[in-house]
């Protein structure tokens, strides 16, 4: 880089001097500097600019007439500044990128990688007679339901700090924690006699955290390390859901299970008698403005009652409903459900906005908005609708999707980037969509009062919201004290267990009604 300066101010020099105008070339130096190696690296290469243009640079070399020294002085300051300015900048946007970067390939909360980092590992890294563990605590969601994100939270760290003490490697992922309440392990032939028979030690008898004691229900499925990264995730799931259907604590997998995985696709067959029969049902969560109080809106969330299987966790059938054409069968009926029950809500004096969740890719479906085109009609309040996008559901053609979305802005529709920071096109899609709002996961929101780390990411995308001018709200609130902190950051609504769980249509309404009566 000072090799290219001093051939700037030869240039300079040999075309006349600092009259001339490519003595500008050599901003273009300090700048590269400072992307390079960040303000110091800019105030360096300020100096020695400077320097180079400065008492010996003529300012005529023709009339060999010199500078000043307020003029080459003042260009000396204006270096500085435009270094240090400039390196400041890049810093600072490194360091979002990198924080972003971390979000998308690490679960914030346990430190392991995730899903994602997975599905992007080299297997050539790992010995020929690996293996790759997928295990999953059955009654997760039912203690995060029962008592709570933070409890559930803790049982998580407990275990992932087990799995690690037992199974960690210094230079090579062999932990991975892939949400839900499953976790992912890489491992030999030679440790499945011995560090697992630690591993269940561990797992397999009654823990007590908070004065609550836990009995953990775990099956694991076993899958060889090969082949490519998505099959080993399903075989090794497909051998986990043997294990809980057989009740053993582990099975490895067989093309046979694949056979019998087969079977379970039945539930997806079942999903348009479900919808005729009223088997799925409405939950809504509330959404609370941080500064007024009231609640701005409500989430609308998908549930089902089985006949035969009793409760079927969303887990169990969403994520495979939008691998299928039936998620816009199932997305409509969401839809028109919330419309309606919405506009009983008006009926009743409540003013709110109601979400419902949508893979990103649906957007791209023609039938959507032919379909909200025909609510319109009907009169259904479209103005108070909006869209959380998720991004699942890939995209191909950000140009398209966005000319779909104004078109249903045009009604009034809001729509918002659902789980911000967990996707690995977050910033693909706030920079090209016409978003309106962004929600903040949850996995970051929580412990923002004794986590410095996620306080600092919580706050780095509410600037990123604000500079974009966006609104934002905040997933899993869960204390009085977070949410002081989450106005001290400017964030506009919050939602989380602190103001209720998700709620069936009849049990929001007396909690909307006594909510509002204490305010």
């Amino acid at each position: 880089m000072i090799s290219l300066q001093i051939f700037v101010a030869d240039l300079v020099n040999s075309f006349g001097g600092v009259k001339s105008s490519l003595s500008y070339l050599m901003l273009l130096t300090i700048i590269t500097g400072s992307f390079v190696l960040g303000p110091a690296g800019g105030l360096i290469f300020a100096l020695t600019g400077g320097l180079f243009l400065g008492p010996f640079m003529p300012m005529n070399s023709e009339l060999s007439l010199m500078q000043n020294s307020p003029n080459w002085i003042f260009r000396m300051i204006i270096y500085v500044f435009i270094g240090s300015y400039s390196g400041a900048i890049m810093n600072y946007l490194l360091n979002t990128i990198n924080k972003l970067s971390k979000i998308t390939f690490y679960h914030t909360k346990t430190n392991l990688p995730n899903l994602k980092y997975f599905e992007n590992i080299a297997l050539t890294n790992y010995s020929s007679d690996a293996y790759f563990a997928n295990l999953k605590f059955e009654n997760y969601e039912k203690t995060k339901e029962t008592f709570g994100g933070n409890y559930a939270d803790d049982f998580i760290n407990f275990f992932s700090k087990g799995l690690s003490d037992v199974f960690g490697k210094k230079n090579l992922a062999t932990v991975f924690y892939l949400g839900g309440g499953r976790f992912g392990i890489i491992f030999s032939s030679s440790e499945i006699n011995s560090k697992f028979k630690i591993f269940f030690k561990t797992v397999l008898k009654k823990i007590r955290k908070k004065e609550i004691e836990y009995f953990p229900s775990m099956f694991i499925g076993v899958a060889k390390l090969e082949g490519n990264n998505i099959d080993i995730l399903q075989n090794s799931e497909i051998a986990r859901r043997s294990a809980k259907k057989n009740l053993n604590h582990y099975e490895i997998y067989s093309e046979e299970m694949k056979t019998a995985s087969h079977k379970n696709f039945d539930l997806l067959c079942e999903i348009p008698r479900a919808i005729e029969k009223k088997e799925f049902y409405i939950l809504y969560h509330p959404k609370i403005d941080l500064y007024s109080g009231k609640v701005e809106g409500v989430e609308a969330l998908i549930r089902w009652d089985h006949p035969e299987r009793g409760a079927v966790s969303p887990d169990d059938f969403i994520p495979h409903i939008e691998q299928t054409a039936m998620i816009g069968k199932v997305t409509e009926w969401v839809l028109k459900t919330a419309l309606m029950d919405l506009k009983k809500m008006q009926l009743q004096g409540m003013d709110l906005r109601v979400s419902v969740n949508i893979p990103l890719n649906l957007l791209q479906n023609p039938k959507l908005t032919k379909t909200i085109k025909e609510y319109n009609k009907k009169i259904l309040p479209l103005d108070k609708l909006e869209f959380e996008i998720l991004e699942r559901g890939s995209v191909d053609d950000f140009k398209n999707t966005a000319i779909v979305m104004e078109s249903l802005k045009s009604m009034g529709i809001q729509f918002s980037l659902d789980d911000f920071g967990t996707g690995n096109s977050t910033l693909t899609c706030v920079q090209n969509l016409p978003l309106d709002i962004i929600k903040i996961d949850r996995t970051f929101v929580k412990d923002i009062e004794t986590n410095r780390k996620n306080k600092e990411l919580v706050r780095s995308c509410i600037n990123i919201g604000r500079a974009l001018d966006k609104k934002i709200v905040a997933e899993g609130v869960e204390s009085e004290e977070v949410i002081k902190i989450l106005k001290d950051m400017g964030c506009d609504c919050a939602q989380g267990y602190y103001f209720t769980k998700p709620l069936t249509y009849n049990k929001f309404l007396n909690w909307y009604k006594t909510y509002t009566d204490l305010r």
